[in-house]
């Protein structure tokens, strides 16, 4: 519809307020018509047009059209741009946000909505300065950055609270109860709930109270507190029955079959989880909430022995979960369907589920149902008694620092049973030991790449492995050289500890009298290891002249000696190993990339040990097999190897290493049987015993301090290094480490 108006300013508000008013009225194709038919009119210059496309790009936002909208938001904020920093500009990059947010593009719509905040906080406008914390701490959580979250979004009550915004505190308490929730602090949780629930009640918001008392219950049932549970979900239900929408009674049922199975009332946790299917279905089909009914529905089904239907309902739930991409539903049903397939004898399949569970789980930050996984890779038979002990521990970490005082005692029991069996699991792998492979492994990724390896050997592309300091990128490398020229040299070198100025003739050789000091002939390490294998160790730190060098090196197979002009050929097999972010420095400069896509023709990645945990009980072994006194400890004591499972290893297999050496020196101290009591002297507080006490904020300075600290041991004081393990910026950690006072040479606190 066209207004027929005077003068162009007087069109252009006059179309503004009519796209306001139909925005308003969520009438986005009307407003999208309108749009079209003064698209001309819109595109003049000027704070009323850039307002009249702000209300466009909502429009279009708001039907999908991203890529739409997106143009004409980036339009509409270079026309508000030229007045400043105003409000309209502020409420644009709101809605700029949220288009980029979802578009995937998250950086992007974190600068907006900072841009936002700030803009709204200069401007004195709290209410908009609010609303945009709240909406980046919900980016964040999206992103997995949970303390961020935690902190914007008590930034943004703060501001409420100025405000007396008591419904908006209110909302946001609950917010903050649930993000606890997804994290597993389920006391923080349940305090914040408890507070939305009295708030919400005292300004008679009935339908936001019951879901707080919906969420309430939840933790209540996860912590085993099942009356107090079922006192929550009767006082939601009676909120909701005048005021609940039937997706409110979907969750309400979903929550009650859940209360009657963990009572074992499994015939009534079926009738209700089926009613709950019937009214989530009735919303629509192949909703992520029939998703998460039928994940309950089936665990019922499998403990009432209906195993078909168990099968049938977990598809479904997996084929809507993973369309959806609830990655923790998703995770929690791949844990059950590798139970129902270890029921049908399906051994390999089910330990892969078990493992994926564990992994997809692991990724999404959600603690408790990591552990649930762990523990059920735990009970399974499927799996070695030494990584069933794995499994475990690490499970029965979680339950302790979530404070899950009936998992924990579980856990204990389920240990003990296994206790009598360690010694018959460290006899078959010391068998396995003789078998003469080089790299003890029990990780998955790493023993398909063991498995290729034979293969990889045949030819001669280069292998590429990265990963952090002490990982056993040295050992891997030795373990390819014995498939690949097990009769001929390896040879090493590390590219970071010789002077740049030597690497050149060190690596090519030189003839006599080249440079000052060259009194006789070298042949050079590519010449030395002719027949064999060359492994160029840290070849990040390799200066970018001689990484051209290298590169005509690698296409010629010849090599030409300083003060040479004759060239001389090689036969090598060639592997490289780096700690650094290869790809990042090629971005940046820093790498050749000519070079890199030479190296990395076969790359592989070696997960740090804190992903492999389930290694350490065969590397400990294996280490303590090859000490004096420390020897008496294989077969292994359970307590002994809870110690090492429950460290977290920022140095890696060296440091697994260097500690065993240390207990084995140490030993010379003790009396005969103290070794186990001596090993948790080697170790620093558990995670366990970290202060529990204090503001959120004093914790979580605690928090970033071990982390810091914890990534520049790992990265042996490489700032740089450190930044990129903890994916923040260089200067962060430098602010930081001058803030905690932490030294850079020793990554300790002084």
């Amino acid at each position: 519809m066209r207004h027929d108006v005077n003068t162009g300013d007087e069109r252009i508000r006059a179309v503004e307020q009519r796209l306001a008013m139909l925005i308003g009225r969520r009438e986005f194709d009307a407003a999208i018509r309108c749009f079209e038919e003064n698209r001309d009119t819109l595109m003049a210059t000027g704070a009323p047009a850039g307002v009249a496309l702000h209300h466009a790009a909502a429009a279009h936002a708001s039907t999908g059209q991203y890529p739409v909208a997106l143009q004409l938001a980036r339009t509409a904020q270079h026309h508000l741009s030229a007045a400043g920093d105003t409000l309209p500009l502020a409420e644009l990059f709101v809605t700029l946000g949220g288009i980029l947010r979802d578009m995937g593009e998250m950086k992007e719509a974190e600068r907006s909505l900072r841009d936002a905040e700030s803009i709204f906080r200069r401007n004195d406008s709290p209410e908009g300065h609010c609303r945009a914390l709240n909406l980046l701490a919900g980016l964040y959580f999206r992103q997995k950055q949970y303390d961020s979250s935690l902190d914007t979004l008590l930034d943004a009550i703060e501001v409420a609270r100025s405000l007396g915004d008591r419904e908006k505190i209110a909302y946001m308490l609950g917010n903050l109860g649930r993000i606890y929730t997804f994290i597993g602090d389920f006391a923080q949780a349940e305090h914040y709930l408890a507070s939305n629930v009295e708030l919400s009640e005292e300004l008679g918001q009935d339908q936001d109270a019951a879901r707080a008392y919906l969420s309430l219950a939840y933790v209540r049932m996860q912590t085993d507190n099942l009356d107090d549970a079922e006192i929550a979900l009767d006082k939601a239900h009676q909120l909701l029955v005048p005021t609940g929408g039937p997706r409110d009674e979907v969750i309400y049922l979903t929550y009650l079959g859940e209360l009657a199975y963990r009572r074992e009332e499994l015939d009534t946790s079926h009738q209700v989880l089926k009613q709950a299917l019937t009214k989530a279905e009735a919303l629509g089909s192949n909703t992520t909430l029939i998703g998460r009914v039928l994940r309950h529905l089936a665990e019922v089904q499998f403990q009432l022995d209906l195993n078909r239907s168990a099968i049938r309902t977990v598809n479904r739930a997996w084929t809507i979960l993973e369309e959806a991409g609830d990655s923790v539903e998703l995770g929690a049903v791949t844990r059950l369907k590798a139970r129902l397939v270890e029921r049908s004898s399906q051994a390999k399949d089910a330990r892969g589920l078990y493992r994926e569970a564990i992994q997809v789980l692991g990724e999404t930050g959600v603690r408790f149902e990591k552990a649930e996984a762990l523990l059920a890779a735990g009970q399974s038979t499927l799996f070695s008694n030494r990584e069933r002990l794995t499994y475990l521990f690490r499970a029965q970490e979680i339950y302790v620092r979530l404070k899950l005082s009936r998992r924990s005692r579980l856990i204990e029991r389920l240990i003990g049973s296994l206790d009598s069996a360690m010694e018959t699991v460290c006899d078959s792998h010391r068998q396995e030991r003789e078998t003469g492979s080089t790299f003890l492994t029990r990780n998955e990724r790493i023993q398909e790449f063991l498995a290729q390896l034979p293969i990889i050997a045949k030819s001669d592309i280069p292998v590429l492995l990265t990963g952090e300091t002490g990982v056993g990128k040295d050992q891997m490398a030795r373990h390819y050289h014995s498939l690949a020229r097990p009769d001929g040299p390896f040879v090493a070198i590390n590219c970071a500890s010789v002077p740049k100025s030597l690497l050149e003739s060190e690596l090519f050789g030189h003839t006599k009298g080249a440079f000052t000091g060259a009194v006789e002939n070298k042949k050079g390490l590519f010449v030395a290891a002719s027949g064999g294998t060359l492994f160029l160790d840290e070849i990040g730190d390799m200066p970018l002249p001689l990484q051209a060098k290298l590169l005509g090196v690698l296409e010629s197979r010849t090599v030409t000696p300083l003060g040479s002009t004759k060239p001389v050929p090689f036969d090598v097999r060639l592997v490289a190993a780096t700690n650094r972010d290869l790809r990042e420095m090629v971005d940046k400069g820093e790498f050749r990339r000519d070079l890199y896509y030479r190296l990395s023709g076969i790359s592989f990645a070696i997960p740090p040990l804190l992903e492999r945990k389930e290694d350490i009980p065969l590397l400990l072994e294996y280490f303590l097999s090859q000490s004096r006194r420390a020897s008496s400890l294989v077969p292994l004591p359970t307590e002994l190897l809870r110690e090492f499972l429950a460290y977290s290893w920022p140095g890696n297999v060296r440091e697994l290493m260097n500690k065993v050496k240390r207990l084995d020196v140490m030993s010379e101290l003790v009396a005969e049987g103290d070794l186990v009591e001596l090993a948790r002297s080697i170790f620093p507080g558990s995670e366990t015993e970290h202060v529990q006490h204090g503001s959120l904020f004093e914790r979580v300075e605690q928090f970033e301090r071990e982390l810091i600290t914890e990534a520049l041991l790992a990265a042996g004081g490489n700032k740089s290094q450190a930044a990129r393990l903890l994916g923040i910026h260089e200067a962060t950690v430098r602010t930081k480490m001058k803030r905690y006072g932490i030294s850079a040479d020793l990554g300790s606190v002084n």
